[in-house]
């Protein structure tokens, strides 16, 4: 499984973030506190790996840092996984707070 992707940022995103649109102060808070639990993130690493008889082969899954923060995200937002794949897909400073570029 891997550590982390980062992908390149598409011409829409280039041009939002050129607008300096930003992530909102209670999410800007949380993902600062998530930045610094390293181990919270290796922790639900684990998780994802736990019971694959071969982690290492195979296709690559989503990160877990990635994976952590969409999960805070559909938690506090109260929404469910479908609107969570949607807004995700829709918005910009979502992406920026889950790491999805």
């Amino acid at each position: 499984m891997r550590l982390s992707f980062r992908s390149q940022p598409s011409f829409a995103d280039l041009e939002l973030q050129a607008q300096s649109l930003a992530v909102d102060e209670a999410l800007h808070a949380i993902g600062t506190v998530l930045d610094e639990q390293a181990e919270l993130v290796e922790m639900v690493r684990q998780d994802l790996v736990r019971g694959l008889r071969k982690p290492t082969t195979g296709r690559d899954g989503l990160p877990a840092e990635q994976t952590l923060r969409a999960f805070v995200l559909k938690q506090v937002k109260n929404w469910d996984l479908r609107e969570l794949r949607d807004r995700t897909a829709d918005g910009f400073t979502v992406r920026l707070f889950t790491h999805f570029f």
